[in-house]
């Protein structure tokens, strides 16, 4: 984790202590290359069969131009994935989901940056070089594909500057059906550090 991203969600342990909550320190029940595995299968083989139903209502097969370069390479890789693979996708993603949803037994809502690492440069994530797709996307979203492949509701909060100046998130989840404590909780924060005032104090 970048230390700015590590700092941001310090700050915000900080703030919510000041605001009356309180705040321990845990450690994540997942690992972030078990989800992306996970999250890269079932997304892999929902985003062929949309494609497919796409094109199966134009009557017509799939065009050079008509989904991005990226979208093509995974379009390609996940065209012949065994149905086994998604169903052991499936039950994994279950299973990550009694770890990380066993936390809520101890807290409300979970605390981290939204991503491992400050604002990528423009062309980090661009979608017409999936070579830099493969090689960066996993870093960036190692806190909020959990949530993604389990389907615990969580919000990005904009909480401070990178080194750089340019914004940083925090990340608050809670437990399946848990929105209502994310929104009170959201309202609150924005009361006590509103953004557009801590933006117009850094600037």
């Amino acid at each position: 984790m970048h230390p700015d991203c590590a700092r941001a969600a310090r700050s915000a342990a900080l703030l919510c202590e000041r605001l009356g909550h309180d705040v321990v320190e845990t450690t994540a029940r997942y690992r972030p290359d078990d989800v992306g595995r996970t999250s890269g299968v079932l997304m892999g083989a929902d985003l062929v069969a949309q494609i497919d139903a796409r094109l199966d209502r134009l009557g017509r097969p799939l065009a050079d131009d008509d989904i991005e370069p990226f979208t093509r390479v995974l379009y390609d890789a996940y065209r012949a994935l065994p149905a086994a693979d998604v169903s052991r996708a499936l039950r994994r993603a279950q299973e990550i989901g009694w770890a990380v949803g066993a936390a809520f037994d101890e807290v409300d809502v979970l605390l981290s940056p939204t991503l491992a690492r400050p604002t990528p440069p423009l062309g980090t994530l661009d979608t017409a070089d999936p070579e830099s797709i493969y090689r960066h996307a996993s870093v960036y979203a190692a806190f909020t594909s959990v949530h993604n492949v389990t389907g615990m509701p969580a919000m990005s909060v904009p909480f401070g500057h990178d080194s750089r100046g340019l914004p940083l998130g925090v990340q608050f989840a809670a437990r399946l059906g848990g929105e209502g404590t994310l929104l009170a909780l959201a309202a609150q924060l924005e009361r006590s550090a509103p953004w557009e005032t801590a933006r117009q104090a850094t600037s």
